[in-house]
């Protein structure tokens, strides 16, 4: 069999339109990074193609809707999300309110006496939402990460900051 050159645009095509894994042994992806996106809209819808990124909430009353996962078909699927301005109503809910759940656990700062603390969210919660209401619940500085890890289920990371003096916990039902 012959060689035959192909051009760089051409190999571009063929690496992108290809539709299994591709395994490259011991090799070293550098030079990667998330795509940061700064938000001042009030709702934004999540696809799978957004994942990997990072979600700056720059305005007050944001809502994030995460792509549904009951089909089981987005695993591995994941955001990130920082708070930059203090807002009332930021919000990340899944889809399916009735069928997703988030689960894992927030480490909270207390931003006011410097102490700490975790809050949890265990599937029997029934917690399909988080919520930044208020500085008791997260402050600027607040990040946290989702990541699909089943059909209906979503794991939960991250620190938030709190003040105020009645700190409550961010996960809620809807």
């Amino acid at each position: 069999m012959g060689s035959k050159r192909i051009g760089l645009a051409r190999m571009e095509a063929l690496l992108e339109n290809l539709k299994r894994e591709l395994a490259m042994g011991g090799a070293t992806v550098v030079g990667t990074k998330a795509k940061v996106h700064t938000v001042t809209d009030s709702t934004v819808a999540l696809t799978e193609s957004d994942s990997g990124s990072v979600y700056v909430m720059s305005a007050a009353g944001i809502t994030f809707t995460l792509p549904d996962s009951g089909s089981g078909d987005i695993n591995g699927v994941t955001y990130e999300f920082v708070m930059k301005t203090q807002g009332a109503t930021q919000k990340i809910v899944c889809s399916d309110t009735t069928n997703e759940k988030i689960q894992g656990a927030l480490i909270a700062s207390d931003t006011d006496a410097d102490t700490s603390s975790t809050w949890s969210a265990e599937l029997g919660d029934s917690f399909s939402s988080i919520n930044f209401a208020s500085v008791a619940q997260g402050e600027p500085g607040s990040r946290v990460k989702l990541t699909c890890i089943g059909a209906d289920r979503w794991q939960v990371e991250g620190v938030v900051l709190q003040s105020g003096g009645s700190e409550a916990t961010p996960f809620d039902t809807a």
